[in-house]
């Protein structure tokens, strides 16, 4: 018999018996549920509504939020200068500074790109 036909027949068979293993499962448990007593469900009722008066509403919460925000976008307003390097740029074919009589590309500038 074909090697892959025995392999697709194995996995076939694993998959059933998967299935039957998860409905056993489902059937064991649905049969092991209890039926809740109808104090604790109305108890829970009542945690969940509970209020806390000391706590803040969200509304107010959102309103300082907005406030803080507002207040530092009232300072963007100002001019951000760009950093920029002042100094001369030296090209890559020029002398190098240094005085050595290279060009700049074999001389110091691999150094320069590193600092």
């Amino acid at each position: 018999m074909d090697p892959k036909v025995e392999y697709k027949r194995e996995g076939m068979r694993l998959f059933e018996q998967m299935w039957t293993s998860i409905a056993e499962r489902v059937t064991d448990l649905i049969f092991r549920m209890e039926s809740l007593n109808e104090d604790f469900v109305g108890s829970t009722w009542v945690e969940t509504s509970a209020r806390h008066e000391q706590a803040p509403a969200a509304s107010d919460i959102a309103q300082q939020q907005r406030a803080a925000i507002d207040a530092s976008q009232g300072n963007a307003d100002a001019v951000i200068e760009t950093i920029r390097h002042r100094g001369e740029r030296v090209g890559r074919n020029e002398p190098c500074p240094c005085g050595s009589g290279k060009k700049y590309k074999s001389c110091c500038m691999r150094r320069d790109q590193v600092a």
